[in-house]
């Protein structure tokens, strides 16, 4: 099953209510259906929930009790806007940038930048669907390094995404961002 695609038109409260309804149209019990919920609200919280006029579409795919759900933004942010976002630092500075949230909402960003913005990103993987694949949650779990006692924690144990997902993919298809999660019940 496929659901309707959500744009930024619906808002974010309405996309997230209707997760939530999708996961009892599917009968997940409340708990899985509020799990559906709270993926979908942090993927949009780590991307769109940054930019004011952001372009986007979402939606949810399943499979028996495999549920894909799909973030794609379509617009282009431009350099001062950027520079507005960091503004609201006191620093002036991303210091958002480190850990598994800095990560994802970082390579999201880079992505959506004009050309000669995104120099700062490791080179995509094509994936066989044509996907130019720049983050997976899996390849940041089995390459970061073990932390020593006295190391910042990167919040990669606090994550939703990590706790929830089984998998998280960010790339570029088709001139737009996606942003692809998969969670199992």
């Amino acid at each position: 099953m496929k659901s309707d695609i959500y744009t930024n038109e619906h808002g974010i409260e309405h996309i997230l209510a209707e997760a939530e309804r999708i996961g009892q149209f599917c009968n997940l019990p409340p708990v899985a259906s509020g799990k559906l919920r709270l993926l979908a609200e942090e993927m949009l919280g780590l991307t769109v929930r940054m930019f004011e006029n952001l372009k986007y579409e979402f939606f949810i795919e399943n499979e028996d009790r495999r549920f894909t759900l799909n973030l794609s933004a379509k617009t282009i942010v431009k350099l001062n806007q950027k520079d507005k976002l960091l503004s609201l630092s006191a620093s002036g500075e991303n210091k958002a940038a480190k850990g598994i949230f800095g990560k994802i909402s970082g390579i999201f960003e880079s992505l959506i930048m004009e050309e000669n913005e995104n120099d700062q990103i490791h080179v995509p993987i094509y994936d066989s669907m044509g996907l130019m694949t720049y983050f997976t949650l899996s390849s940041y779990q089995e390459e970061r390094p073990k932390k020593p006692a006295d190391e910042e924690w990167d919040g990669l144990e606090k994550s939703i995404i990590a706790t929830l997902a089984k998998e998280m993919i960010i790339g570029v298809k088709s001139g737009k961002v996606e942003m692809i999660a998969v969670i199992e019940f």
